[in-house]
């Protein structure tokens, strides 16, 4: 696939995506429904770690979109080595997996965001905007399974406090 790095309509620099998804039809699938954003674009896909690191040491990229069922090295791993490579690149877990022990594992992992598959379009799109402004964001039916007090409600967001920051769910 061709990526473009364009600028919106507005003159802005759009944030640069990663698609990291063994499936290419899910990779094809967010491709089309974040290329629709003004201020987003997928300038690179891969289908394993191997690739997605390959991808991250060639071009600048400010989220890595990340599946946890990857062939080979999976998800968890695959944050945890971006992170230790590149410290600022944003990792947002998206997942068929709805378990807790998932959520804490790529937060312990050190991505900034978890959503499952399962969420609607616009739930995917409002996840990424919150990890690109450096909040952090977790599914609401994880959110209600995770140890942590609830805060208070800011924004129609839920804050829950955790050891590396508050993150953000919708409710």
């Amino acid at each position: 696939m061709n990526f473009e790095n364009k600028l919106p309509e507005h003159g802005k620099i759009k944030s640069r995506i990663l698609i990291v998804d063994d499936h290419s039809v899910v990779r094809r699938g967010l491709i089309q429904l974040i290329n629709q954003e003004t201020d987003l674009v997928v300038c690179a896909e891969a289908e394993n770690a191997e690739q997605a690191l390959e991808a991250v040491k060639k071009d600048r990229i400010d989220l890595a979109i990340v599946d946890i069922s990857l062939i080979g090295t999976n998800g968890i791993q695959l944050t945890k080595s971006l992170k230790e490579q590149h410290p600022k690149l944003l990792v947002l877990i998206l997942t068929m997996h709805e378990g807790s022990r998932y959520a804490e594992s790529a937060f312990q992992a050190g991505a900034e965001g978890y959503v499952t598959k399962q969420e609607a379009a616009e739930t995917i799109i409002t996840a990424i905007h919150l990890v690109l402004k450096g909040q952090r964001y977790l599914s609401k039916t994880r959110a209600e399974n995770l140890p942590g007090d609830i805060g208070s409600q800011t924004s129609g967001c839920r804050l829950r406090a955790s050891k590396s920051g508050p993150w953000r769910t919708l409710i």
